[in-house]
């Protein structure tokens, strides 16, 4: 019983961090993203959402409804179709690792 235990326990601990994105990897696939959002994820346009140092899981959750279709917005849905979801992961690190315009970190 105890190596089942010993298992779970790593599971829970490992988990997250094999869930995670990469931010350096996430920074290196923002370029297409940063003519809407910025370079660092806070849009000086009012048209594009400020996505810099929203929550990581926030921000693949919108990614991935995007790319499924349950979030609408036929510019998004084209820019993330083709991506992986470690893809995702990895932009939605690089966003969640910076400085938001309203937010201190």
């Amino acid at each position: 019983m105890l190596p089942l235990a010993l298992a779970a326990s790593a599971l829970l601990v490992g988990g997250p961090a094999l869930a995670g994105g990469d931010p350096a990897r996430g920074q290196e696939k923002s370029a297409v993203c940063a003519a809407c959002h910025g370079p660092d994820g806070n849009s000086p346009s009012p048209e594009f959402p400020r996505i810099g140092g929203q929550h990581e899981d926030y921000l693949f959750q919108a990614l991935r409804a995007y790319q499924l279709g349950t979030r609408k917005n036929p510019i998004m849905a084209a820019q993330v179709e083709a991506l992986s979801r470690q893809d995702l992961r990895d932009l939605a690190a690089w966003y969640a690792s910076q400085q938001g315009l309203y937010l201190k970190r």
